[in-house]
C-alpha cells in the first residue's frame, strides 16, 4: 500500500486552533464562509507556485463513520489509501487536502460511510455507489454511468477546476451556429455475426453531391455521446472552418467482455470496421476514400484499437486520435488471461504462445514493422499513474520511427471530462483547414 500524504491547509488549521482556544463560533462561523465561496477550499501552496492546495470539506452527521473523496488526485486506481478524510475532534467536519496542478479539471465524488473493501476503483465505486453524492457546496457537476456484471449505475460528480483551466472553447453549444444531425441505426455485421448498434453524425447542410466529406470513426461511442457530446464540438469547428466538414460513426462497445473483445487488438473487429462498415458509410453518406481523410478515434482500450486498426489498415485510415491509450495490452495481461478461461471459446485466437510474452504487444509490432503512413495525435493526463509509462513508450516508439505525430500531457485524469476538451485539438492536428 502507498504510504499517505499529508498536507496542511491553513483554513483548516485556523479553524482547528480557534476550536482548541474555545471559539464557540467558530464552527458557524466556517460553514458560512464555505457556503459564500463554495468549494472545495483553494489555497496557495508555498513550496510550488504550479501547485495549489485543494481542501474538500465533507459535513457529517452522528451517523457518518467516515468519508472518502473518490477522485483521481491522489492515485487514480487507488481511491483509499490517500483518500479517506480525516475529521475534526468533537465537529462535524471531515476534511481531505491535496496538492494539485494549476490548470487541472477533474471529477470527483464523496462517498460517505464507504465501505472500505476495495482500493481499486471499479470495485469500490460498485459495492459504494449508493453512498456517493455530489459536494453540495460546488454547482458544477457531472454525470457517469457504469456498467459492471449487469449492474447500471449513474454517479453524479462536482467537478473541480482549477485557476488557470483552459477554457471551454468549443465544447460548449452555441445557438447561434447551426446542428448537424444524429442518427442511430442498428448495424448488422456478417463478420462478427451480431447487431451492433451505432450512431451516425451528419453535418449542418449534409447532402450526397459534391466533395466527399472527411470520415471518423469513435469508439465507446455511446459513452461518448452521453458523457462529452461531441456533436456540439463538430458543428462549432465546423462552423469556425478549423476542421472540414465531416460525417462521424459512433460504434458501441458494450461493456465488460465484449468491449475487451472488441477494442483489444482483435483482428475480427478491425475486419468489421475496415471491410464493412467503411464500405457501407461510403455507399450511404459521401464520405471520401482518401485515408488522409479518415480518422479513428478512441480513449484508453478505445485508443489501442485506433492505433491497431490504422497498423492493420493504412490503406484504409491513416488518423489515428488516441487519448489516453492502453498501450501496455498484450495477449498474455492477466486481466486478458483471466476473461480467457470464462469467455475463451467465443474468441478467435489470433495470437500465438510468444505474442504472450511479449509485453505493450502493438508498440512491438509498430517497431518491428517498416514506417507506414500514419500520423497520430496522442495524448494523456498527468494524473494517470498507470497510464503515462505506457504511452510514454508508445510516444517514444513514435519518435524512434520517424511518425508525424503531436504529443501533449495534459491536467487531468483518465476521464471523459478530460477527452473531451482535447478531442477538437485532435482533430484541429489531424484534419484541421
Amino acid at each position: 500500500m502507498l504510504r499517505k500524504k499529508h498536507f496542511t491547509s491553513l483554513i483548516i488549521s485556523k479553524l482547528e486552533q480557534d476550536l482548541i482556544g474555545g471559539k464557540k463560533s467558530a464552527l458557524d462561523e466556517f460553514w458560512k464562509k464555505v457556503e459564500q465561496i463554495g468549494a472545495p477550499i483553494i489555497e496557495p501552496f508555498e513550496v510550488d507556485e504550479n501547485y495549489k492546495l485543494v481542501t474538500f470539506v465533507v459535513p457529517g452527521t452522528k451517523e457518518t463513520k467516515n468519508a472518502v473523496i473518490i477522485t483521481a488526485l491522489a492515485n487514480q486506481d487507488d481511491v483509499l489509501t490517500n483518500n479517506i478524510c480525516e475529521r475534526i475532534e468533537n465537529t462535524n467536519i471531515f476534511y481531505k487536502t491535496f496538492k494539485v496542478l494549476n490548470g487541472t479539471r477533474t471529477i470527483y465524488t464523496i462517498s460517505k460511510n464507504n465501505n472500505l473493501r476495495y482500493n481499486r476503483f471499479y470495485d469500490n465505486i460498485i459495492l459504494n455507489w449508493h453512498t456517493c453524492s455530489p459536494d453540495p457546496f460546488n454547482s458544477k457537476k457531472f454525470y457517469q454511468r457504469y456498467r459492471r456484471e449487469g449492474q447500471r449505475i449513474e454517479i453524479e460528480y462536482s467537478v473541480l477546476e482549477m485557476p488557470d483551466t483552459k477554457p471551454r472553447i468549443w465544447t460548449l453549444k452555441d445557438d447561434n451556429v447551426p446542428s448537424g444531425k444524429v442518427e442511430e441505426i442498428d448495424f448488422y455485421s456478417k463478420i462478427l455475426n451480431m447487431n451492433r448498434k451505432i450512431w451516425i453524425y451528419t453535418p449542418p447542410n449534409f447532402t450526397k453531391t459534391g466533395k466527399k466529406y472527411h470520415f471518423l470513426v469513435i469508439f465507446d461511442g455511446k459513452a461518448f455521446l452521453d458523457f462529452t457530446h461531441p456533436p456540439i464540438m463538430f458543428d462549432n469547428l465546423i462552423a469556425k472552418n478549423k476542421i472540414p466538414p465531416l460525417v462521424a460513426v459512433f460504434i458501441h462497445n458494450y461493456s465488460g467482455f465484449q468491449r475487451g473483445k472488441d477494442l483489444d487488438c482483435y483482428p475480427p473487429f478491425a475486419d468489421f470496421i475496415a471491410k464493412e462498415l467503411v464500405s457501407w458509410a461510403r455507399e450511404n453518406y459521401h464520405i471520401s476514400s482518401d485515408p488522409d481523410e479518415s480518422v479513428l478515434m478512441g480513449s484508453s482500450s478505445g485508443a489501442l484499437a485506433a492505433a491497431f486498426i490504422g497498423y492493420k489498415y493504412p490503406e484504409t485510415f491513416r488518423k489515428i486520435l488516441s487519448q489516453s491509450g492502453f498501450y501496455g495490452w498484450s495477449p498474455g495481461n492477466i486481466f486478458f488471461q483471466r476473461l480467457l478461461n470464462y469467455y475463451g471459446k467465443d474468441y478467435v485466437r489470433w495470437w500465438t504462445k510468444e505474442d504472450e510474452k511479449e509485453n505493450y504487444w502493438l508498440i512491438k509490432q509498430l517497431l518491428r514493422s517498416e514506417k507506414l503512413p500514419l500520423k497520430f495525435y496522442v495524448n494523456v493526463g498527468s494524473l494517470e499513474t498507470r497510464t503515462m509509462p505506457s504511452v510514454h513508450r508508445f510516444r517514444n516508439m513514435l519518435q524512434d520511427k520517424g511518425y508525424t505525430y503531436n504529443y501533449e500531457e495534459y491536467p487531468g485524469g483518465h476521464e471523459y471530462i478530460a477527452w473531451r476538451e482535447h478531442l477538437p485539438e485532435g482533430l484541429i492536428y489531424l484534419i484541421g483547414s
